[in-house]
């Protein structure tokens, strides 16, 4: 009978045991019960953070690169282009390629629209001769960096003007006028896009680092300083345009399609070159070396500033025309390839001498 007894103190402690497990049910429930809500809702709830986030990076966009919309409807499209361009740029750079894509100035605007905008008019390949050959018995360099040197501006931005010709020959002949010994000098892009018209060029509407070069040997270039660029056709200030501060006595155009002879040429100075640049990987370019295969239907003035022949894979370092807040602080590198080279980078070479 003894060890069937229960006291009241027993049946007392008892009863709180019970309600505490009951308690403590109900709170397991509860939280199965909420984890159960939340997992039926999470989808949806994911996507609109996910849409909070993409927008707090617009309004970060927006702010960076001074971008203002006219209507909320223009917001909205801009938006979804923005989203769909970070998309695209998250997928490549999962992929581990040797560059990376990212969010620049070009982020809120479609493929075609950036095509249309910044890379309309094209290169012919060149034909005049003789070409510049690749020298057998001249050694190359194993890396080349004109920067380094002293005889690289700082990087200069074309804006909403078709006028990167006129950057890539302003380029050349400062390298070129300073290996000449003279002082490096920053010279206006202006004057070529105002006052070169004669020589075949148009402006905003495009023209050739060998038409510029041409107008260079005859009346000389004066400085960014003394003729601002306006990214937009003006007149030809011929008062302005008499202030000489370089001058070239002749170029060349190097050998086509010829990676060594122009690796030689480089290694020797600046050099302007045409490429493809309408694909996504100039348009979102953040940094690393592109090995793509980005076409040869040339629309876009550049000039190599040096090279890495050591590096896997080797690489052409590219001064661009797009602000120092695009690719590398301004530059962007593209893998050296024989034949007509990646984007054509190859296929039409051509530097001055002063």
């Amino acid at each position: 009978m003894d060890s069937l007894y229960i006291s009241s103190n027993q049946v007392t402690s008892s009863k709180k045991k019970l309600a505490f497990q009951a308690l403590a049910l109900l709170a397991v429930v509860g939280v199965i019960a909420t984890v159960a809500v939340a997992y039926t809702r999470s989808p949806s709830a994911l996507i609109l953070h996910e849409l909070e986030v993409e927008e707090q990076e617009f309004q970060v966009f927006m702010s960076k690169y001074q971008k203002v919309y006219a209507t909320p409807e223009e917001y909205h499209t801009r938006f979804q282009i923005f989203r769909d361009n970070a998309a695209f740029a998250r997928v490549h750079n999962s992929q581990e390629k040797s560059w990376s894509l990212g969010v620049n100035q070009f982020s809120d605007l479609t493929s075609e629209e950036f095509k249309n905008k910044y890379t309309p008019y094209k290169f012919p390949q060149y034909s005049a001769s003789p070409f510049v050959e690749e020298n057998e018995d001249l050694s190359i360099p194993s890396t080349v960096d004109w920067r380094q040197k002293g005889a690289v501006t700082a990087v200069k931005n074309q804006g909403d003007c078709g006028s990167c010709w006129s950057f890539s020959t302003t380029g050349a002949v400062e390298g070129a006028w300073f290996l000449g010994g003279h002082s490096l000098v920053s010279l206006s892009e202006q004057e070529l896009v105002d006052c070169s018209t004669s020589y075949g060029n148009a402006g905003c509407n495009g023209g050739l680092m060998t038409s510029a070069f041409k107008f260079a040997i005859a009346n000389g270039l004066t400085t960014e300083a003394n003729y601002p660029y306006t990214a937009k056709n003006g007149q030809c200030n011929t008062s302005l345009e008499k202030q000489i501060a370089a001058k070239i006595t002749t170029y060349s155009n190097v050998s086509p399609n010829n990676s060594n002879a122009l690796l030689q040429a480089v290694a020797q100075q600046p050099v302007s070159v045409a490429v493809q640049a309408n694909q996504r990987a100039w348009q979102s370019y953040t940094g690393g070396i592109v090995t793509a295969d980005c076409g040869t239907d040339l629309d876009h003035g550049v000039l190599i500033v040096g090279y890495d022949n050591t590096n896997s894979p080797p690489y052409w370092i590219v001064k661009n025309s797009w602000g120092a807040s695009w690719g590398e602080e301004g530059y962007i590198r593209i893998g050296i390839q024989t034949g007509k080279g990646l984007c054509g980078i190859n296929m039409t070479p051509s530097y001055p001498t002063a």
